[in-house]
C-alpha cells in the first residue's frame, strides 16, 4: 500500500562550493536560448505534447505563486516522466521528473546531496553568464523528510542575487510497501529555472514543500476549477 509524505520546511546555508567535474543525471536538455532581458540566455527544455492543467501528475498547479502559462508532457529515457511548465510574464520553465513505480538511482539520488552537482546544473543552465549576473549563496532545501535532499539559489548581481531563482529538488512522494526504500531514494525531481518578477522566497519555499502526486482525478479537477492562480 502506498503512503503520501509531507511537511513544513526549514533552510540551511552550506558551506563553500564542491568542485565535481562530473556529468549531470537528468541534465537540461535545450532549444534555441531565450534572453532573460539581462542579456543572459535561458535554455528551455525540448518541446513536448501539450496537456491539460487537470493531467499533471503532480498537484503543483494546484499551489503554484504564479499563473501559469502552458505544461507539456514527455517521457525520458528510462520511462521517466516529465511535465514542464512555462509561466505568465515569467521566464524560464519547471520540470518535475517521477518514476511512477520504484525510485531513482543511487547515482541520482547522490548527486542532489553534492552543492558541486546542484552549481554545475546551475552552470548547464544558460551560457555563456553575464559577467554582471553570477550565482548566489546555495542553500540546503529541507522540509523535514529525511528522503527530501536539494539545493536552490539566486542568480543576480552582488549583494542581492535576485533576478532569477535556480533549485533542484529530489522528493520520496510514494512510498511503496513493496519496493524498499533507501534513506536517500527519491521518486520526484523538480528542477527550477525563473526569471523575472518572482514571489518572496518564503513563498516559492513553501510552494516547493506542498507538492503532492494527484490521488484523485476528479476531485483534482475540482479544485482546479476553483483556482484564480495556476490555470492557463
Amino acid at each position: 500500500m502506498a503512503q503520501r509524505r509531507g511537511a513544513g520546511i526549514t533552510i540551511q546555508r552550506t558551506g563553500g562550493a564542491v568542485a565535481l567535474a562530473a556529468l549531470l543525471v537528468l541534465a537540461a536538455c535545450a532549444t534555441e536560448p531565450e534572453d532573460d532581458g539581462s542579456g543572459r540566455p535561458i535554455n528551455f527544455p525540448q518541446e513536448s505534447e501539450a496537456i491539460d492543467l487537470a493531467e499533471t501528475d503532480l498537484t503543483l498547479p494546484l499551489d503554484s505563486p504564479l499563473e501559469i502559462s502552458a505544461v507539456r508532457e514527455r517521457v525520458s529515457e528510462g520511462q521517466v516522466f516529465e511535465n514542464i511548465y512555462a509561466f505568465h510574464d515569467v521566464k524560464g520553465f519547471i520540470r518535475t521528473s517521477r518514476v511512477i513505480f520504484g525510485h531513482f538511482s543511487a547515482n541520482t539520488s547522490r548527486s542532489l546531496r553534492h552543492q558541486g552537482f546542484f552549481e554545475a546544473f546551475a552552470d548547464d543552465l544558460s551560457a555563456p553568464r553575464s559577467a554582471a549576473l553570477d550565482l548566489g549563496p546555495a542553500y540546503r532545501f529541507q522540509n523535514g523528510d529525511r528522503h527530501t535532499q536539494g539545493f536552490y539559489a539566486f542568480i543576480g548581481e552582488d549583494p542581492y542575487f535576485d533576478r532569477c531563482f535556480v533549485a533542484r529538488i529530489g522528493y520520496l512522494l510514494v512510498d511503496y510497501a513493496s519496493v524498499p526504500a533507501a534513506d536517500d531514494s527519491v521518486d520526484t525531481i523538480v528542477e527550477v529555472f525563473l526569471c523575472g518578477e518572482l514571489p518572496p522566497e518564503e513563498v516559492l519555499l513553501a510552494f516547493l514543500a506542498q507538492l503532492k502526486t494527484v490521488d484523485d482525478r476528479d476531485a483534482y479537477r475540482h479544485e482546479l476549477s476553483k483556482r484564480a492562480i495556476g490555470t492557463i
